[in-house]
């Protein structure tokens, strides 16, 4: 049997995959772990959204292959989205592609413009899949720290000079994962101007736009001027509509970019399903005012979580976005080992923020992507353990 191709051979396991093994490895024994891990969004698509999906299933022309961009009435719906939303404007039939959830599209974007030994800049700690790609693609990774003390933003003034003038892509993700932080429009517009001026595209992951916390809604990078210039933004109904398992988002920003992710995924995929596309229509045209109750929802749980792992002594970072929270790691432990102890004394899964990095060492994640009920139960185990 031939060997992996040595992209793989030098790749660590994705960090989900470490998560299912070690859920698998505390159900055997008998651990029961109360799941605080994994972002899997675990309240139903909302009804309107099934509705829509059922009905355009049972159209025999929405069987066949979809435009390779997408079917145009979702294509007009994002952009709709995004003007009402962010007062973006971008053009439906060349600005904007759907894509199969996020995860692909940002797979690839490195793909399209990604050659071996340029530069891409990772956020660290980040989402595994900005660095992964980037490696697989023969690229040299400069991570570009996020500190607690600059509130999770990276020091543009601090990227080394020439990494910046090799640099293809820069990876940004706001509202944040892991961290749950926000970005202002003023990094947004300095952001921009520093990628004008260094020739490199702004890859910006705006999977948890919708989700936030007593605070005004978060800005997109495509506001800021000169974005649509340098910049694309990568848009997912997985968080916001409850529809992971749907796999449909979309694309947006400077036209060119676009194209050339268009050109990748008309080698690699034939699009998603034209129905599942009609039930996305029904979600970014909503009525309904589903997303204030989906992040009424969270809030009530995040404050529940945070207030009850600080009445156990431990010190959290609590979020203004995302339903992620941080909790700093007790004196003496490692992420890995707090994340450990607690998963076998406590009986809580969760994920070392050094999963995303070295710079989430001295952290936790955990999600509210569970009802109270099990909410409640993990911070009465928490509270059992002696840190």
């Amino acid at each position: 049997m031939p060997h992996r191709a040595g992209r793989l051979l030098q790749t660590e396991d994705y960090l989900f995959s470490f998560i299912d093994r070690s859920r698998a490895l505390a159900d055997q024994a008998g651990l029961a772990p109360v799941p605080l891990g994994v972002g899997d969004c675990d309240l139903p698509t909302p009804p309107h959204i099934v509705e829509a999906m059922r009905r355009a299933v049972q159209a025999p022309e929405l069987h066949r292959y979809p435009p390779y961009a997408g079917t145009a009435e979702l294509r007009t719906a994002a952009a709709s989205f995004l003007l009402r939303r962010f007062g973006v404007r971008a053009e439906a039939d060349s600005e904007l592609l759907v894509t199969l959830g996020s995860k692909e599209a940002m797979a690839h974007l490195a793909l399209a413009y990604v050659d071996p030994g340029d530069v891409v800049l990772v956020p660290d700690p980040a989402y595994p899949v900005y660095e992964r790609w980037a490696r697989f693609c023969g690229a040299e990774v400069v991570r570009v720290p996020l500190r607690e003390e600059n509130g999770f933003l990276p020091d543009l003034a601090a990227i080394p000079a020439d990494a910046a003038r090799r640099a293809k892509l820069f990876w940004v993700c706001y509202p944040n994962n892991p961290t749950g932080a926000l970005a202002t429009r003023e990094f947004f517009a300095a952001l921009a101007q520093f990628a004008l001026e260094h020739d490199i595209i702004v890859a910006s992951d705006a999977a948890y736009s919708e989700i936030y916390y007593d605070c005004a809604p978060p800005p997109s990078f495509l506001e800021a001027p000169g974005a649509m210039q340098c910049g694309i933004e990568f848009h997912s109904l997985s968080k916001a509509y409850n529809m992971p398992g749907w796999r449909v988002g979309f694309a947006a920003g400077n036209a060119a970019v676009v194209d050339a992710l268009r050109m990748v995924k008309t080698h690699t995929d034939s699009g998603t399903f034209a129905a599942i596309q009609h039930a996305a229509v029904a979600a970014l045209t909503d009525t309904t005012g589903y997303p204030e109750r989906l992040r009424a929802t969270y809030r009530a749980r995040m404050r529940l979580l945070c207030d009850g792992l600080e009445r156990t002594g431990l010190d959290v970072l609590r979020p203004s976005a995302t339903f992620y929270c941080l909790v700093r790691t007790p004196p003496g432990y490692s992420s890995e080992a707090f994340a450990k102890r607690l998963l076998e004394d406590a009986r809580v899964l969760t994920i070392p923020a050094t999963g995303f990095g070295a710079g989430g060492e001295g952290y936790v994640r955990l999600t509210v992507c569970a009802d109270t009920t099990l909410i409640e139960e993990a911070v009465r185990r928490v509270a059992g353990v002696a840190w």
